[in-house]
């Protein structure tokens, strides 16, 4: 994650592109600092696990007295003894503008099979290109819902995936609370938010399937299952709607030879210039970590703030302090499988940062890259000032930053207390700087070597204290004592 920091103008010296940005590219004025974050933000533990939430059963209203009713009656009696012998139907009453009144049977044991097949349709539609295949199963009677199902088709289309597949998950009565009331009142009890694990490879920068959550909502339509919309809110399973092709408008995919992004279809002529510097944040990140990791990156800048807001739901306030994200990827959805295991690290930018200045830019960039670099080796047993400060580390790796730079962007912050504690890091922005002082200056005295030694050491333990004397040879009150000379001695 990259915090918003004034970084040093003219005293840090970069390897530049070749080539000059494009001229059409408009790089506005460096951003000022914002305000202080009021919550941490921790990135690298494995998304939250739901608490079980049990919705509520909708019961339909109660008839009108009529003529039918001994016949409804009479079905009553016959579902009853069905589900007594052990029968997998079901009647389920069907209200609403596209059904009139009646009872329709719903073979809920052929449920899985069927929203299996419907499934593997769309995936095999997107891969083929062929939109009509993937509408085929939405609801043709909402023409809202028909026209966004066609744009994430069109934009999936662009994806350049090596492999591609829908797998529903057992049903989740915690998922129930996302159905809308207006399609409960419709499809009643034959209407569910089903979990999909969207299984995927990007052609050419994953060696593994990766998996993000999809919450459909599907209902038994008359004699078959149809897709009649897509779940929506705030406490949705980590990253569903927030994926890059779930931009509401039309996107475009730009490649490198280690880095495919995705932009906005209108910023097509921004692609070039920031493929260039991704290209170039890769090349100094090797300074650093040339190996560990698949070393190339599937890059995220949608125009959508929604896409980059839907990893800040439980904290929005800190949107406009951060510049970009990596996000860990697993080839389980965690809140479904708590025993999934880390695959790849995607980079989603923050919209409002896509301007920034190159210098500001190329920095991000490292950083970003950096965590994904790591990845691998980085649990939630991992310090933040470790994950934050190595980052940061790669990122001036190879620079000469101006002391006064340093004493002006620490102001008063006091390193008396030792390095920050992982719950009050993203508390204090300023806790990058002197994480980066603290990975610079074990780099420095230690050796690269020892500091990447340190960082892996956390992947079975959280003993901070045994893994720096197991891997510098010293004690942690000896390391910080120094750690506070050097950040005295770089303050100038």
């Amino acid at each position: 994650m990259t915090f918003r920091l004034e970084r040093p103008a003219g005293d840090v010296t970069h390897s530049e592109p070749t080539a000059a940005p494009p001229a059409l590219v408009a790089i506005p004025q460096q951003r000022p600092a914002v305000e202080v974050p009021t919550s941490p933000a921790v990135l690298w533990t494995p998304p939250r696990q739901w608490s079980p939430v049990v919705a509520p059963p909708f019961l339909p209203p109660q008839p009108r007295r009529s003529f039918l009713w001994p016949v409804l009656t009479a079905l009553l009696v016959i579902s009853m003894l069905l589900a007594l012998a052990g029968a997998s139907a079901a009647a389920v009453a069907l209200r609403g503008d596209r059904i009139t009144a009646s009872t329709a049977w719903v073979d809920m044991q052929a449920r899985p099979t069927a929203l299996g097949a419907l499934l593997d349709r769309r995936a095999k539609a997107v891969l083929a290109g062929d939109p009509g295949a993937f509408l085929a199963d939405v609801d043709p009677a909402d023409q809202g819902l028909v026209k966004r199902e066609r744009q994430l088709f069109d934009n999936m289309a662009k994806i350049p995936f090596s492999s591609l597949s829908f797998q529903l998950e057992a049903p989740r009565p915690d998922l129930q609370r996302f159905l809308p009331a207006n399609l409960r009142d419709t499809y009643h009890e034959a209407a569910e938010v089903a979990a999909v694990d969207v299984i995927y490879k990007i052609k050419g920068i994953d060696s593994v399937p990766v998996a993000t959550p999809s919450l459909p909502i599907v209902a038994y339509a008359g004699s078959r299952w149809e897709i009649v919309g897509e779940a929506t809110g705030k406490d949705l399973p980590y990253g569903a709607n927030g994926q890059a092709w779930d931009d509401a408008g039309p996107i475009i995919v730009q490649t490198s030879p280690r880095v495919v992004a995705v932009l906005s279809a209108d910023d097509a002529e921004r692609g070039p210039y920031l493929l260039q510097y991704a290209e170039k944040a890769l090349d100094r990140l090797a300074q650093t970590r040339s190996g560990g990791w698949d070393g190339k990156v599937f890059l995220t800048a949608v125009q959508d703030q929604r896409i980059f807001d839907t990893y800040f739901a439980d904290s929005p306030e800190r949107i406009a302090q951060v510049a970009a994200i990596a996000v860990p990827y697993y080839d389980k959805v965690p809140d479904w499988n708590p025993a999934a295991s880390y695959t790849a690290t995607r980079i989603v930018f923050n919209p409002r940062e896509l301007s920034a200045q190159p210098d500001v830019l190329a920095h991000d960039l490292t950083h970003e890259f950096t965590h994904a670099a790591m990845g691998p080796v980085t649990t939630g047993m991992t310090p933040r000032w470790l994950v934050e400060g190595f980052a940061e580390y790669s990122a001036y790796n190879g620079t000469t930053v101006d002391p006064a730079w340093i004493d002006k962007a620490l102001g008063d912050l006091s390193v008396t207390g030792g390095l920050p504690s992982d719950a009050e890091f993203y508390q204090e922005p300023r806790n990058y700087v002197v994480a980066w002082l603290a990975c610079r200056m074990i780099a420095e005295k230690y050796g690269k070597s020892k500091l990447i030694a340190l960082y892996e050491a956390f992947q079975k333990s959280s003993d901070v204290d045994h893994a720096i004397e197991t891997t510098l040879g010293t004690d942690r009150a000896t390391l910080e004592s120094k750690w506070r000379d050097y950040v005295a001695a770089a303050r100038g």
